[in-house]
């Protein structure tokens, strides 16, 4: 008898939930969830792109052979990861290896190849995403660059040694994803590195270099 009653108090709660919910608003099981909208708390963003890197605002004199160092401009690979803090708020950040030749320019004797630089490049920035229930997301970052000098390869001739100081500066960015649908998001993205002065010396020759570096791309992303 008092199963009986159990198992007419479970359909009478079946039913009841079934008019407060509504028809449409119950899922057969397996169904799949409806698409979210937007980002959330908890998300992890991973993009990867093809970018152009472009020395600008260079202020550098190598007085004792009057010329000038600078940067060529570099297309490289690139990727980052994004972690919303909330579905506005987000931390992102990269790290890898990244290969530089900086050129001696305007000297006596013409432009004057340095070697290679090779660092470990680290960044992290503080992001505002907006608009983030709409497919373009447009969002804008705060953050600082730390390149770390981790060897130097002389291009030989007049240039046999050379040295550079480790740095950091100021990131500036600004960018949006684009949702192709599912976890995929187009991205286009533009940073400014804002590095202070620094040292350069090779074969007994200093030479102070201010430089900044524009980094523009565009690519893919995966949201985790």
């Amino acid at each position: 008898m008092a199963a009986d009653r159990l198992g007419l108090a479970a359909l009478a709660l079946a039913m009841a939930t079934s008019v407060c919910l509504g028809a449409e608003d119950i899922l057969p099981v397996g169904a799949p969830l409806a698409p979210r909208e937007g980002f959330a708390a908890g998300d992890v963003l991973v993009r990867a792109r093809i970018i152009g890197m472009v020395a600008v605002d260079e202020r550098s004199r190598i007085d004792l052979i009057g010329a000038t160092a600078g940067l060529p401009t570099m297309i490289l690979p690139d990727a980052d990861v994004t972690y919303f803090l909330t579905g506005n708020l987000a931390v992102a950040g990269q790290a890898g290896i990244i290969r530089t030749k900086p050129v001696t320019k305007g000297s006596l004797a013409g432009d004057i190849p340095t070697g290679a630089i090779r660092s470990f490049g680290a960044s992290a920035a503080i992001q505002y995403h907006a608009f983030s229930g709409r497919p373009l997301k447009p969002y804008a970052g705060l953050g600082f660059s730390l390149p770390l000098p981790l060897r130097t390869e002389p291009a030989g001739g007049l240039v046999t040694a050379f040295s550079v100081d480790p740095i950091a500066g100021l990131l500036l960015q600004a960018g949006f994803d684009h949702h192709l649908g599912g976890n995929r998001y187009a991205n286009a993205e533009v940073k400014k590195i804002c590095l202070p002065r620094y040292t350069l010396g090779k074969a007994g020759i200093g030479a102070t270099v201010e430089v900044n570096t524009v980094i523009v791309g565009g690519g893919i992303g995966y949201c985790f």
